[in-house]
């Protein structure tokens, strides 16, 4: 037990090194000029394949593509990267004009999270990988957008729809929409989220998926960066003390780990003040080998998968900040292993229930 115990923890670490290299290249990286790189070539190669899979091969290579690490290798594979992003965007940008334009043709107004609405604001928007595209949609249209989406999917679209703005906004959706903006893609005009409202969600659905994506930490910099002088940050935290602490908390490792610019505001404090655990379990996160999970189900229900499954229990380990968010608990200073515990017992129930559904669909005969 102590032998597995040590290479558990050394595992831990070298994850959380790889993790450190991989936020040392992504410093700055959205800048229109970002800032030198001083890391040897070896390095960076040792992470080129994590930063590929993470969906920051562009942005490495606009960091590197003025350095003397150009030439490299690695540095070629992201400037593929780089190179399919580009093109990849432009298409992205006319498939969103023409789901824009049919939803409204059939009375729905969408309004668009993510993607280019988080894109628009980097040098050039090939530089924000997205493959889909999130609309939230009122209440009351939601039904005339859901009997549109299998057009969208016919014609190879992936559009995810989403009734309303979900719980982070405290079911204030007449007012989040109310105060969206419209802003000019060509010739069409995209609703968004209000920049508070869009550094908010940001913040808090990056933290819920256990901050386990480099991507979306540089999405809250440029942000940061972006925002303008009539930003109100009252509006942007909200009425919930714990849901400004954890936007709080995701803004500090923003600064922290990839060096945003972060302007005077009300929580500068708290973002400078974060928890010892925090900062190393993001960068093991980042760090970790790329692994696609099987759904428990699969090995529950199959026997001959049935010995693989407490390996891949480990896999389905939460991490402290999933844990955290699920348990709707603070960033503080306590041990997180009951939070993580306390997320296994609050989806054991889930899963429970998801086996009874399956057995009582297919009943033995």
């Amino acid at each position: 037990m102590a032998a597995f115990l040590k290479n558990q923890s050394t595992g831990s670490e070298s994850a959380a090194a790889r993790g450190r290299l991989m936020a040392q290249l992504l410093a700055g990286s959205w800048r229109s000029s970002p800032p030198p790189v001083v890391t040897a070539d070896e390095a960076w190669a040792e992470v080129a394949l994590l930063l590929l899979k993470c969906g920051v091969g562009a942005l490495s290579w606009w960091r590197l593509r003025s350095s003397e690490l150009r030439d490299e290798s690695f540095a070629e594979q992201f400037h593929r990267e780089y190179r399919f992003q580009a093109l990849n965007a432009a298409l992205n940008q006319r498939a969103l004009k023409l789901i824009i334009r049919q939803l409204r043709d059939n009375d729905v107004e969408p309004v668009l999270v993510k993607g280019w609405s988080v894109a628009r604001h980097y040098p050039e928007t090939g530089l924000r990988q997205y493959g889909d595209f999130d609309l939230c949609i009122l209440p009351d249209q939601f039904d005339a957008a859901s009997a549109q989406l299998e057009s969208f999917e016919n014609q190879g679209y992936k559009v995810d729809l989403h009734c309303g703005f979900g719980k982070f906004f405290e079911s204030r959706t007449d007012e989040i929409f109310e105060r969206s903006q419209l802003v000019k893609l060509d010739d069409v005009a995209v609703r968004i989220l209000s920049q508070e409202d869009l550094l908010r969600f940001l913040c808090l659905h990056w933290l819920r998926h256990g901050a386990v994506r480099p991507l979306w930490l540089c999405d809250i910099a440029v942000l940061l960066e972006a925002q303008g002088e009539d930003f109100d940050w009252d509006r942007c935290l909200g009425s919930s003390q714990q849901q400004a602490d954890w936007v709080a908390c995701a803004v500090g490792l923003a600064r922290e780990l990839l060096g945003a610019r972060i302007k005077p505001m009300p929580i500068a404090q708290r973002s400078r003040a974060l928890p010892k655990w925090l900062v190393p379990a993001v960068l093991k996160e980042w760090g970790a080998a790329f692994r696609p999970m099987t759904p428990l189900t699969v090995h529950l229900r199959h026997p001959f998968r049935f010995k693989n499954l407490l390996e891949e229990l480990t896999h389905h380990w939460p991490n402290p900040i999933e844990a955290t968010m699920t348990l709707n608990a603070p960033f503080n200073e306590l041990p997180r292993l009951p939070f993580q515990v306390g997320h296994v017992f609050s989806r054991t129930a889930a899963l429970v229930a998801q086996l009874a559904g399956g057995a009582a669909t297919h009943p033995r005969s």
